[in-house]
């Protein structure tokens, strides 16, 4: 919040004594002591004169959502957004009608929770009129206002809601507040698959989301997003078996199966690599604990380590048990290097074999043994054994 950059931006916006504060996120983490990363802006200025002021500092703006008072600065390529303070006017359950003004106590009452509801002058003098600064100390997470009116406002606050527990609370959400996310969860119905995703992949690559997941489960926020999603417990396990956290992952751990998983990413609009991946993930998997290692270096030349490694902690966090025997598997895997086959289907072409499906059969089969040498031949052993078994084919 003091870079140069982010100076050279509140200087611009700043010219004739502007209140020029930062606001969300950014204030947030700067009471709560944790890394700032997005910084956020606000104005009493109205966006034509955001955007003149930035200009007559050399500054770029580009105007990304001006009926909504937005516009991003860019400021040694870094960019920062902007907002003129506002006042809803109407809502309809996901879109506000706005009306600027210069009002911070106006701009404050709109937003969802109390801790995102504080704002900061440069000089670090903190306005807080919701009580955000204790809330943000004891990580609280508590709507501005009565939790149902807030919800009405925007049904995607009940996601953001369990998102922000997930990751800052260490206080229990009240029951009035679980009670409107109950009350309320069919509003959930009209969200976009889009918005839906970005707020459960988010909540799900926190620290520890088992307990947020839970809260949704219990009040039926869970059943109108993953329906799919009957048995969260293997969530509670996988957490502490990875070495990083991983949404898609942790997703497919809640999952029965790879219809599931296709309903999922339609509904979640994944984009065709999360899809495939959720896909692999929840398909019928041959590793297990006690697998053999031929049959688990089968699995990791055709699968890979990384396809492999998902499998089995997916596999442990729904059977937990055998620790030791997944440590070793686990191990193994992240010790592998992939294996490339030393002859391909030029060399059988090259034994006078006629293109066609004998071309892959006799592939395939030298290739098995090549997997069950434990990828010891190399090219010349390798080229010698398709010649033994080309030699043995009546009509290749």
């Amino acid at each position: 919040m003091t870079a140069p950059a982010v100076t050279r931006v509140l200087r611009a916006l700043d010219a004739g004594n502007v209140d020029v504060r930062f606001v969300g996120g950014a204030v947030r983490n700067a009471v709560m002591n944790l890394a700032v990363r997005d910084v956020d802006i606000a104005t009493p200025d109205i966006p034509a004169r955001v955007i003149e002021r930035l200009t007559a500092a050399g500054l770029k703006a580009v105007p990304t959502g001006l009926d909504h008072g937005t516009v991003m600065a860019v400021a040694d390529g870094g960019t920062f957004e902007i907002t003129t303070l506002r006042k809803d006017t109407a809502c309809d359950g996901r879109h506000a009608a706005v009306e600027f003004t210069a009002d911070w106590r106006e701009d404050a009452r709109r937003r969802d929770f109390t801790f995102n509801a504080m704002s900061m002058r440069p000089d670090g003098a903190v306005f807080d009129d919701h009580g955000g600064w204790d809330d943000a100390k004891a990580g609280r997470v508590v709507f501005v206002g009565a939790p149902a009116d807030r919800i009405r406002e925007d049904y995607l606050r009940i996601l953001r809601l369990f998102r922000f527990f997930a990751w800052y609370g260490r206080v229990p959400l009240d029951a009035a507040t679980l009670q409107a996310c109950r009350d309320h969860a069919a509003g959930l119905d009209r969200l976009s698959g889009e918005r839906v995703r970005q707020e459960l992949s988010k909540l799900l690559e926190a620290p520890a989301p088992f307990e947020a997941v839970k809260l949704m489960a219990d009040s039926g926020v869970l059943a109108r997003v993953v329906p799919e999603a009957r048995d969260i417990a293997p969530l509670k396990n996988l957490v502490p078996l990875e070495k990083q956290g991983d949404w898609l992952r942790r997703l497919a751990v809640l999952l029965p199966d790879d219809g599931a998983a296709q309903a999922v990413a339609d509904r979640l609009k994944l984009s065709n690599v999360a899809r495939g991946r959720l896909a692999a993930l929840t398909a019928a998997s041959t590793v297990h604990e006690r697998m053999d290692p031929q049959a688990l270096r089968r699995a990791l030349y055709h699968d890979g380590a990384a396809l492999v490694t998902d499998r089995a902690l997916l596999a442990w966090a729904r059977t937990p048990s055998e620790a030791g025997l997944w440590r070793a598997l686990l191990e193994e895997a992240a010790a592998w290097t992939p294996k490339t086959l030393p002859v391909g289907g030029g060399d059988v072409l090259g034994l006078g074999v006629t293109p066609g499906p004998a071309v892959g059969r006799l592939l395939a089969a030298v290739e098995d043994w090549w997997i069950g040498a434990g990828f010891a031949p190399g090219r010349g052993a390798t080229l010698a054994q398709l010649k033994h078994w080309r030699e043995q084919l009546s009509d290749p």
